[in-house]
């Protein structure tokens, strides 16, 4: 009998706070595959967002996966597999101009934010020319901002350079210890490890004064229009995570420590601090970057191509409209 009442209690009380609690904690969690490109601070705050549990919060079950290319990326939201991902800006230019059913929904960082860093005897960017550089795959992010840069120069990457296309972070700065490569675009913390061995920052890209989607949220476009509220979902978790890894750095240096798998502090510190400065607030996909993109883009496509047609800014737009984004404090 007591058993009995007792159980009647727990199912009572359930009850109500199914009814007063918010209503993502009381039905099923829709289930994403979110995929990150890089080891990078550019991606810590959604790190910080699933490590800390936030996307439940919103009525999502995140679970992330690392794919290290951004060509790879695109095919695997293409497929399916992947509904929401973080990605370069430039693969997805190029899958969208042949055709490709991706849309840019926000921005996580908005300019190249990517260190050049080069053998001590490279002392200026003209010294690049007839030389071996490295970039992580042709059309990534890291080959856009090497090429962006020695054109800006006066040379011609195709013809005025060797460039080899490596794999990822790591493996870049592994190749500038080795000095199988003069320079390569590195993003934090991999430029640190890069200067320990030896190499010295040439430029900071990330104040060359051009935008760029270095890394952007995409997702295919019907999945948008059939899944809307998972989006906004998403991106209420997302910016919920990014602003509390602003406010709350001693959690957010041990979940980069995790993830980068370094137990240095600079290199935690400047990790954590590279996000700070880097990654945007509100994350509105951003259209200079776009723009810049296909002026790049050796597609025949991309002269006549309208930049509006590859972004939807309405998700983040909603959360702004709706007062959530000054509710989580990211706006006054």
């Amino acid at each position: 009998m007591v058993f009995r009442e007792m159980k009647s209690s727990i199912l009572t009380a359930t009850l109500l706070m199914c009814l007063t609690a918010s209503s993502a904690w009381c039905q099923a969690r829709t289930k994403l595959n979110v995929i990150y490109p890089a080891i990078s601070g550019i991606n810590a705050p959604l790190w910080y967002a699933t490590e800390q549990k936030i996307f439940p919060k919103y009525g999502l079950d995140v679970e992330l996966i690392y794919i290290p290319t951004a060509l790879q990326v695109t095919r695997v939201v293409l497929t399916g597999d992947s509904q929401i991902a973080f990605s370069g800006g430039a693969p997805v230019v190029s899958a969208v101009l042949s055709g490709a059913d991706l849309v840019f929904i926000g921005g996580v960082a908005n300019v190249p934010a990517f260190y050049m860093m080069a053998l001590p005897e490279i002392k200026s960017v003209a010294d690049l020319k007839g030389k071996t550089v490295g970039v992580t795959r042709f059309g990534s992010s890291t080959d856009f901002a090497l090429r962006y840069l020695v054109q800006k120069n006066g040379f011609n990457p195709e013809k005025d350079l060797n460039i080899l296309q490596l794999g990822g972070m790591p493996e870049l700065a592994a190749a500038l210890s080795k000095r199988l490569i003069v320079a390569a675009p590195l993003s934090a913390p991999t430029h640190i490890r890069a200067r320990a061995a030896g190499a010295q920052p040439l430029l900071d890209m990330a104040k060359a004064g051009v935008y760029f989607p270095h890394t952007a949220v995409i997702t295919r476009r019907a999945y948008l229009k059939t899944n809307r509220d998972t989006a906004l979902n998403f991106f209420r978790g997302y910016s919920d995570g990014l602003q509390r890894f602003v406010q709350d750095k001693s959690a957010a240096k041990k979940i980069i420590q995790k993830y980068t798998r370094d137990t240095a502090e600079d290199i935690i510190e400047a990790t954590y601090q590279y996000a700070v400065d880097y990654v945007v607030r509100p994350p509105y996909p951003n259209r200079e970057g776009i723009v810049e993109t296909l002026k790049l883009s050796q597609n025949p496509e991309a002269k006549k191509a309208n930049p509006d047609n590859f972004l939807d800014s309405s998700i983040v737009k909603t959360l702004e409209d709706e007062g959530f984004l000054r509710q989580i404090g990211m706006q006054k």
